[in-house]
């Protein structure tokens, strides 16, 4: 039997084999999922938040107990913190909500017209700050009390032998103006300072790609977190999304690329019309993980042997089909992109509430069960 260090540096190189197109000898598996990890083991999801540590061992042993999991992206960390990326309030289980229930970011749109003049006079990282010490300071005191902690509680994952996909985040203006200001405010923003919005955004940018330079040198990840849910075809058209979204998502590619990391491309929602802008990465450097609104299998014709896939089983089949539909799927993907370049993992996430047997049954299609 193999120890936890084995099989860590087991995963570790099949991890890198695979972002690098270099043929595996098994599918890799990616499991996002903690919520799920944690009733699995008979918790409740308001244990993140009244005691984190303990409910995150709760996920390690299932994470061990369920397969043999090659990585997952982070650690669930603190629900109460959740809504900060996008200067929101948290709602959480055991406080707004009932014990089991999902927590969900609470978008109050208190960022004002005029905090645009202070993002570009005097830089996103004093507007965050002050913004959060103002407006969210509860969940802010979180953030900062969970940094002491976040590295004992990735400990716990790569102890049991679990790779952190990823321990750098590029940050982007769309996603998080799009929920401090909220999404209708933001748009009607758009077209009518659009000068405005753009040099606020370009303000965002000078810090957040400073912090992200240190990050990986800091912190040597194997693929930096880059999302971009809201910038997809369901909110922009070509006009804006080459304006408002690309033009950030490039500067954070190309910091990767020269920085050395690879990146990983968490798209939620319908991508179908961006695709080719993904050919500007280099060959072996990118997992493209769409969230099962993008059609995968389309998104292979392009960037097939160009860069890893990852996905994407619905979260839907996850929760409401039969182990049998969830099999079948899982191993269409697997002939379909395999041997090489392919991760299995939901879209986007496994929901809290999908079926044991169902997420057993995905993972036995990666091994060849």
């Amino acid at each position: 039997m193999k120890s936890n260090k084995e099989l860590y540096n087991e995963h570790v190189e099949r991890i890198k084999k695979n972002i690098a197109m270099q043929k595996t000898d098994r599918t890799p598996i990616m499991l996002h999922a903690g919520a799920f990890l944690l009733r699995y083991a008979g918790g409740k999801l308001c244990e993140f938040v009244t005691d984190n540590e303990a409910a995150e061992d709760k996920v390690v042993n299932s994470l061990k107990s369920i397969g043999d999991i090659d990585c997952v992206i982070t650690p669930v960390r603190l629900p109460t913190t959740s809504g900060l990326a996008y200067l929101s309030a948290s709602r959480v289980p055991g406080r707004e909500l009932k014990d089991d229930a999902q927590w969900q970011i609470d978008e109050i749109g208190k960022m004002t017209e005029e905090d645009y003049d202070i993002i570009i006079d005097k830089g996103w990282n004093y507007f965050f700050k002050d913004f959060c010490e103002r407006n969210l300071k509860s969940s802010f005191d979180d953030m900062k009390y969970y940094g002491t902690i976040a590295d004992k509680i990735a400990k716990k994952y790569t102890d049991a032998g679990c790779v952190m996909l990823t321990t750098a985040v590029a940050g982007g203006p769309f996603t998080v103006f799009s929920g401090a200001r909220t999404i209708p405010k933001l748009m009607r923003d758009m077209h009518r300072i659009p000068e405005k919005v753009e040099a606020a955004f370009d303000a965002f940018m000078v810090d957040k790609l400073n912090d992200l330079r240190k990050q990986i040198r800091e912190k040597k990840p194997l693929a930096v977190f880059v999302g971009g849910g809201r910038g997809a075809g369901d909110f922009l058209s070509m006009k804006d999304f080459d304006r408002y979204m690309w033009k950030y998502m490039k500067q954070n590619i190309d910091v990767i690329l020269e920085e050395g990391s690879n990146i990983y491309f968490h798209l939620d929602l319908d991508w179908s019309r961006f695709l080719d802008y993904f050919l500007d990465v280099p060959k072996g450097r990118a997992i493209f993980h769409p969230d099962s609104s993008t059609d995968i299998f389309k998104a292979k014709e392009l960037l097939g042997g160009r860069m890893a896939f990852m996905g994407d089983v619905a979260p839907s089949l996850l929760s409401l089909g039969t182990p049998d539909e969830v099999y079948d799927y899982s191993k269409k993907l697997v002939d379909e992109f395999s041997p090489q370049g392919f991760f299995m993992a939901a879209g986007c996430c496994v929901p809290p509430n999908s079926k044991p047997e169902n997420v057993k049954a995905m993972i036995a299609a990666a091994m060849g069960k």
